[in-house]
């Protein structure tokens, strides 16, 4: 079975910046190289004490990170929900029905599900090791919870997206399986990298799970596991053929 990524319009809902490159990065490349749409909802952006060699990072920088890598990747839209509040690691200490409500529409914003109607929703891996990850997948599991299409807008295809250290979690044995592989390129993967580059503040070498030489290992893994040389591998949770 096929996607045709043209049709698309694709939400990429990302707890922090960075996320939306390391997990699905390639398929934003991919989305948008075959005339898709993409679109990013980044939920927390903040301070941070960090191991950069600056130390850390401010929320001006993150947002013009922001800016930049939206504007290399042709992103159509972006929204950041909530910055410098203070809630970048603290996301799991919000009532849940907070962060649906960011999703549902009722803080208001273009990329709203009932709002922008997208196609496809990528979002975190709820058995992340990151308390962040873990409640905005929470977050998104409720807000897309089955039911009527006229109660509530359902898109088609739903995915969780992987980061190279979701395994490091004591919520399973495992992460959810990965039942979706999106094949790429060698320049989607190297467009991957590029973007995660100008997240400049969050960008790390060799050996971390964000450097270069681990999200290329992966995408190679992940295409040797579905007979291509590169891939990113999803989750499905809902494919409505």
């Amino acid at each position: 079975m096929q996607v045709d990524w043209r049709q698309q319009r694709v939400l990429v809902i990302a707890a922090h910046p960075d996320d939306e490159v390391i997990g699905c990065g390639g398929l934003v490349s991919r989305v948008k190289r075959e005339g898709g749409q993409a679109h990013v909802l980044y939920v927390a952006v903040d301070d941070l004490v960090g191991y950069s060699s600056a130390g850390g990072s401010t929320d001006g920088q993150r947002m013009a990170e922001i800016e930049h890598v939206a504007e290399f990747l042709s992103l159509d839209s972006w929204h950041a929900a909530s910055i410098g509040e203070r809630r970048t690691l603290r996301l799991d200490s919000l009532p849940r029905a907070e962060l649906v409500d960011l999703l549902e529409g009722r803080s208001q914003h273009g990329l709203a599900l009932p709002v922008l109607r997208p196609t496809v929703v990528v979002a975190p891996e709820v058995t992340s090791y990151n308390q962040d990850h873990r409640a905005v997948g929470q977050a998104v599991l409720t807000a897309l919870r089955p039911g009527p299409d006229r109660w509530r807008y359902q898109p088609r295809l739903v995915l969780t997206y992987e980061q190279v250290a979701d395994f490091w979690s004591g919520a399973s044995a495992s992460p959810h399986p990965r039942n979706f592989f999106v094949e790429l390129s060698a320049a989607d993967v190297d467009r991957k990298i590029a973007a995660l580059r100008l997240h400049e503040s969050q960008w790390r070498d060799h050996p971390h799970t964000r450097s270069e030489e681990a999200l290329r290992g992966l995408a190679a893994v992940r295409g040797a596991h579905c007979g291509t040389h590169y891939a990113e591998a999803f989750h499905c949770l809902r494919w409505r053929a």
